[in-house]
């Protein structure tokens, strides 16, 4: 059989029907068969068999030989590549760390009663699933037996005060008033005393002068009773008349010169509202009535300020009882949290005591994810991974965190759906995810799953040292 005979016959069997379509083998068996086909067309024929054949014979033989092994190689490339694309997606999947099941969840907080009470509900729908946002009023407890009996002395005390406070003020007012009126009354005697004095002093003044007067005339007749005597002209009895009447009249001028003194010393004191005499005491009347009055004006101006001390204390003691009693006699229940009503343990016009749970609302812009995973998964991961979820039904990804690896232990009682429901693997893990908390929507229940991101860099392990330990030093 010619060499053209064995081609034909061979391209005839490589275009059966069996292989013009795309290849239904395994990109293996693809790659050997493209291996072999390539190294059976690849030869050349030997020169004895085609160096007879004529020209025009050869040219189709040529032809096919080059468009055959070009088409099949084509078919089996796209062949590998589909076969490949294919199988790397599943591939893929069974190589990443993935939660067997994962389920939005968040932490119920409990709202209990401030005090003991009657309830009154403030929302104007209050029932399961009612959406609420932070301080948002909900309920109203009134306590109608609150004990204000320090209240009510507090305030019998400050009014009292007010009222002592309002009389000694007044009282100090007329004091002041009387003190005046007493001042004047002093200032003006002391004006009229000192004009006395000094008109006193004056008179005295001019009685110095009239005994200066009339002892010159008594030493005159002295003179001329003892000239008369020694000529015989005048008795003995007139000359002793007229000595006694120059002693007289020089004894009047000392007395007149001592009560000028004596004026002198009143008139002094007299400006310097001291008042010296005989007849009357050292202050007069009016001088002594004020300084009862300035006395009465310190002891007032005491007691108003004492009171005023003790009203500003009160008053201030009294504000913080009123808020206290407000405090234990009405209290409202606000929303702490954007989320929804999980549960209601109340009714309108209950009464409750101090400590019951009234309301419990779940977290919804607090919401993890929580999860299990196998124990493989799990011995991958460390706090603070990154990772990705997505929603059932929805193609979009949100990052997250691992938040916390609790093992077999299930974490947080108090998480909506409790991380003991998820079942399939024995390992919980808790994912933090913002997104989720962004969203509008509170997607607390729903599923879907956790692909961990391995890839990144483990947690660093604390540094080994080889020092040995001291002599008596204990290893810990």
């Amino acid at each position: 059989m010619s060499a053209e005979e064995k081609f034909r016959k061979r391209a005839k069997k490589n275009s059966s029907p069996g292989t013009s379509g795309a290849p239904s083998v395994l990109p293996e068996d693809a790659i050997k068969r493209l291996a072999r086909l390539q190294e059976e067309f690849g030869r050349t024929p030997p020169e004895e068999e085609t160096s007879g054949e004529p020209a025009h014979a050869q040219a189709p033989v040529s032809r096919l030989r080059r468009l055959v092994p070009a088409r099949k190689s084509i078919k089996s490339l796209i062949a590998i590549a589909v076969a490949v694309a294919l199988g790397w997606i599943p591939v893929q999947r069974l190589l990443a760390s993935t939660s067997a099941e994962a389920t939005v969840n968040a932490r119920v907080i409990n709202l209990r009663a401030p005090i003991d009470g009657k309830v009154a509900i403030l929302a104007s729908t209050l029932a399961v699933g009612t959406p609420v946002q932070p301080g948002e009023k909900l309920l109203e407890i009134t306590n109608a037996r609150a004990d204000r009996g320090k209240l009510d002395d507090l305030r019998r005390t400050v009014s009292a005060l007010t009222s002592e406070s309002a009389a000694l003020a007044t009282r100090l007012e007329q004091l002041r008033k009387l003190e005046t009126d007493l001042r004047a009354q002093r200032d003006a005697f002391q004006a009229g005393r000192i004009r006395q004095l000094e008109a006193r002093a004056a008179e005295l003044q001019l009685q110095i002068t009239s005994a200066e007067a009339q002892h010159a005339d008594a030493e005159e007749s002295l003179d001329r009773s003892k000239k008369l005597i020694a000529s015989g002209a005048q008795t003995t009895a007139t000359l002793l008349h007229a000595e006694r009447d120059s002693k007289v009249t020089k004894f009047a001028i000392d007395a007149a010169k001592l009560r000028l003194q004596g004026n002198q010393i009143e008139l002094e004191a007299a400006r310097k509202g001291l008042f010296v005499g005989d007849s009357y005491n050292d202050l007069p009347r009016s001088a002594q009535r004020l300084d009862e009055v300035g006395q009465q004006i310190v002891e007032a101006s005491s007691q108003l300020d004492e009171r005023k001390s003790r009203l500003s204390y009160l008053k201030t003691e009294l504000e913080a009882e009123s808020r206290l009693f407000e405090r234990f006699s009405t209290a409202q229940v606000d929303a702490t949290v954007r989320g929804r009503v999980w549960e209601v343990l109340t009714a309108n016009g209950e009464e409750v005591r101090a400590g019951q749970d009234l309301l419990r609302v779940l977290d919804c812009g607090g919401a993890v994810v929580t999860a299990t995973v196998s124990e493989a998964v799990y011995n991958k991961l460390y706090v603070g991974q990154p990772a990705r979820f997505h929603l059932r039904g929805e193609r979009q990804e949100y990052l997250g965190s691992v938040a916390s690896l609790t093992g077999l232990a299930a974490a947080g009682s108090n998480f909506a759906i409790g991380q003991t429901a998820l079942t399939r693997e024995p390992y919980h893990v808790a994912i933090a995810v913002p997104g989720l908390a962004a969203r509008a929507e509170c997607n607390v229940g729903r599923t879907g799953q956790v692909t961990f991101d391995t890839s990144a860099a483990t947690v660093p392990t604390p540094a080994t040292t080889t020092e040995q330990p001291a002599q008596g030093q204990r290893v810990r």
